[in-house]
């Protein structure tokens, strides 16, 4: 007669080593994940910022000029104009003429013509453009305000804001955005000194592509920007409908801040050229270094027609 062997299960010892085994070898390959993940997500923001400063291009040869860095009468910014070029005809259609061609401030002005007062309009631009968000980042999770900024005549930044609640109580949050044009060094200021960095945007700019002396490889057109600081929880985020011109002279800090271009993505932020081209530049630290070299060389990369050759390896790219 034959005996068959009792079969023999795990000891506790060897369950145990096992599972450790088991969460080293995870641990090994989060990292690694992460970085795929981040690297395609970094390539998907590139691809979006390619596509943007495509449709600049497809909207300079049918209007002779770039668009408007914004309509300073009616608070839209340059986005707006680009959608029927990012396969968004249908959403471009529904915005209102008046409101993207005024040339003058209409009569009753309330500031914003896209949200103030204006539920139809709200409805319109709650639309989400996913070429317009990079998949890094998480615009909707603002907490305080969602704002809409322009580059002022005079230099430095004007924004309108409103509370998240008050939107949300007003049918959601509008459509945000990652991207904005470059105003240059500070827009257009009417000093000599700043001017001579003045970029592709500024309030009712009409640019052409042809007219940029320093060439379309070293000019920057588009760029990555947060709205608010790039770590901790989320403060401010911008509306594509309102995302006019950012200017340059806060430099590329990190953290970044609500007033100067940033991303989530580890140590750059893409910016899309005027050749079409798309180019990673290298963060810096919180002191923004003014008057820096690697700081001049940012605001040559933004001007348009500042006559200085561009030392990318400065940038980091």
């Amino acid at each position: 007669m034959f005996r068959s062997n009792p079969r023999r299960g795990f000891t506790l010892i060897e369950l145990l080593v096992v599972i450790a085994i088991i969460a080293i070898l995870i641990g090994l390959l989060l990292p690694a994940v992460q970085k795929v993940r981040e690297a395609a997500a970094r390539m998907s923001c590139q691809n979006n910022l390619k596509q943007i400063t495509l449709a600049a291009h497809n909207y300079e040869s049918a209007y002779g000029t770039l668009p408007p860095g914004t309509n300073s009468y009616t608070a839209v910014g340059s986005l707006c104009y680009l959608l029927p070029y990012v396969e968004q005809e249908n959403l471009y259609r529904l915005l209102p003429i008046e409101v993207l061609n005024a040339t003058a401030a209409p009569s009753g002005w309330p500031g914003d013509l896209l949200v103030y007062n204006y539920p139809v309009n709200y409805a319109i631009v709650r639309n989400k453009v996913k070429t317009f968000l990079c998949p890094s980042d998480a615009a909707e999770t603002a907490s305080n305000a969602i704002w809409t900024i322009i580059t002022t005549n005079s230099g430095g930044i004007s924004v309108n804001g409103w509370t998240v609640s008050s939107l949300q109580a007003a049918g959601g949050l509008p459509g945000l955005t990652n991207y904005c044009g470059s105003a240059g060094a500070l827009g257009q200021t009417g000093s000599a000194f700043w001017d001579q960095w003045t970029g592709p945007f500024y309030p009712n700019s009409k640019t052409k592509l042809a007219a940029f002396p320093d060439g379309t490889s070293n000019t920057m057109l588009y760029g990555e920007l947060l709205g608010g600081e790039e770590k901790g929880p989320r403060q401010y985020a911008f509306a594509w409908y309102g995302a006019g011109a950012m200017p340059t002279a806060w430099e590329l800090t990190s953290p970044a801040q609500w007033y100067n271009f940033g991303s989530k993505h580890t140590g750059l932020v893409n910016f899309g050229f005027a050749d079409g081209s798309v180019r990673p530049l290298r963060k810096i630290g919180s002191d923004a270094g003014w008057y820096s070299a690697r700081w001049y060389q940012l605001q040559y990369a933004a001007g348009v027609q500042d006559g200085a050759i561009v030392d990318f390896s400065q940038l980091g790219s």
